[in-house]
């Protein structure tokens, strides 16, 4: 592969740095931290297979702190490890389908926010239940309380099950988004 002319490397340089930044930047929409964020930047801008060492080099960031976030992308899936025969250097290459890359952050962000609330709240309703307090669950306090958290579980649950539906396939997502966008 051809190298680009030096103004043209020294605009994608400016690029890929701006472009790092903001995707450090936007980890707090992720709920993940901004290291990890301009690692995952860097390997999806570049759309290269990069080792270790040359994401250290062009972040500026320590050994242990790429591989400790390297980690958590390649758990989440967001980023894939490859190997070169004849390379002893391991590398790692961001998922390219930004469909495919929203679902697996989606996913994510359920495992670790929605689903912990989900079972909070099927505890509380559990404990304001007959079966939990008997005689006590016919006061109106009682019944207004687990009214009021039943309404929450049944529309957060409702919620989940369609962010489900649609997080079990990108494509589906994809042709959703899609068919209601047309006007």
């Amino acid at each position: 592969m051809n190298a680009p002319p030096a103004d043209v490397a020294a605009r994608l340089t400016s690029i890929e740095t701006r472009f790092v930044d903001l995707w450090g930047t936007m980890s707090s929409l992720w709920g993940i931290n901004p290291t990890m964020a301009r690692i995952h930047g860097l390997l999806y801008i570049t759309g290269a297979a990069l080792t270790m060492d040359e994401m250290m080099s062009r972040l500026g960031i320590s050994r242990g702190n790429v591989s400790m976030n390297l980690a958590k992308l390649v758990e989440w899936g967001l980023v894939r490890r490859e190997h070169r025969r004849g390379d002893r250097k391991e590398r790692y290459a961001s998922v390219s389908d930004v469909w495919e890359m929203f679902t697996r952050v989606a996913a994510q962000r359920k495992r670790r926010e929605i689903d912990p609330v989900l079972t909070t709240l099927r505890q509380c309703r559990d404990e304001l239940s007959a079966e939990s307090l008997g005689e006590q669950a016919t006061t109106a306090e009682v019944k207004e309380r687990y009214r009021r958290v039943d309404d929450l579980l049944s529309f957060l649950q409702l919620m989940d099950h369609l962010s489900q539906q649609f997080l079990e396939s990108h494509k589906s997502l994809r042709a959703a988004v899609e068919m209601l966008s047309k006007k």
